[in-house]
């Protein structure tokens, strides 16, 4: 593995935090800058540091040692469903245990725009090298349908129809406890001030909270855990879990926001449908994600008490539409 460094001397004749002056000076994210320190990758006046508060001044030389990461490889190769794929669009069924992109150049975890880019498909370049092709995301332990762009055009259309509410999303979970009617929520979401990585309900006055909406419906019941569709209004991290929460409601598997009982095996969150509009043809397209077969198990012993067949689908869309009347 290879590395080089960087130097160079402080010049501005104010004292200032060090990070921040990094940031501004080589243009990087403050988070980047953090994550540089904590490696402990950045010298001050060749002394290794292990904080981001340090103070520098003018004539302090900072060095940075960069670390070339090595290609991504997978350990084992696999296939991911493909649901749908033209020339602008491809529609694929994520699986679980699959990170959507990297953040940046040192999370050593392949992903799966590392499997598009393994397999040569076309992808979209709008966004960094590490978001090629994604115009929406699922969270590692949402497996379903997923929409990838193949290329800049059907990037921005379909990242327009995210934005405009056009594109229709729906999903599928297995919730520990039976919702008492079915329900909109629309409190906006803000991330933890106890955990960065958490996504809490805040009040709708909160002017650091960012706007969400959320559809929840029953479908079927066995007086302890639920199956519910789920349709998705805007497209903020953890919506779907984070607004279950907020109602005291935790998806299966999902401890991360609360979930205390017995089953583990993953989460029960699953993107079963996707409709657009086809940037280019204008067509409506609505693409189903069959259930992978640890969810469909889950289903079958729990409420259905017969084998589902291997193309099992709820039509939520349909379902919203009568409950809601939209």
């Amino acid at each position: 593995m290879k590395r080089s460094s960087i130097t160079f001397r402080a010049f501005d004749n104010e004292t200032k935090r060090l990070d921040k002056f990094l940031s501004s000076t080589l243009n990087l994210p403050r988070n980047q800058v953090e994550k540089l320190i904590q490696n402990q990758q950045i010298r001050l006046n060749n002394a290794p540091l292990d904080k981001k508060g340090i103070l520098i001044k003018n004539g302090d030389i900072i060095s940075i040692k960069e670390q070339i990461t090595p290609q991504k490889t997978f350990e084992k190769d696999f296939s991911i469903p493909i649901l749908y794929e033209d020339e602008d669009v491809l529609v694929i069924n994520k699986p679980i245990n699959l990170l959507t992109h990297r953040i940046n150049e040192y999370d050593k975890e392949p992903t799966l725009v590392d499997y598009l880019v393994a397999k040569n498909f076309a992808l979209s370049n709008l966004g960094d090298s590490y978001r090629l092709g994604i115009v929406h995301r699922l969270d590692k332990g949402t497996s379903g349908a997923m929409i990838i762009a193949k290329n800049n055009i059907a990037h921005q259309n379909l990242s327009l129809q995210i934005k405009s509410k056009t594109m229709g999303r729906y999903y599928l979970c297995v919730i520990d406890k039976p919702l008492k009617e079915h329900k909109i929520i629309e409190f906006p979401l803000i991330r933890s001030p106890k955990n960065r990585l958490k996504y809490i309900t805040a009040t709708l006055n909160n002017p650091l909270a960012k706007s969400a909406k959320s559809a929840f419906f029953k479908i079927i019941t066995n007086h302890k855990t639920e199956l519910i569709g789920a349709k998705l209004f805007s497209g903020r991290t953890h919506q779907i879990r984070a607004h279950l929460a907020g109602i005291n409601r935790h998806i299966l598997g999902d401890n991360f926001y609360g979930y205390k009982e017995n089953y583990q095996k993953r989460i029960l969150l699953h993107s079963h449908i996707i409709h657009f509009i086809h940037p280019k043809t204008q067509k409506f397209i609505k693409v189903y994600a069959p259930l992978y077969e640890d969810m469909k198990d889950y289903l079958e012993e729990s409420y259905y008490q017969q084998p589902l067949n291997e193309d099992f689908q709820i039509p939520l869309d349909e379902m919203y539409c009568h409950i809601f009347g939209k």
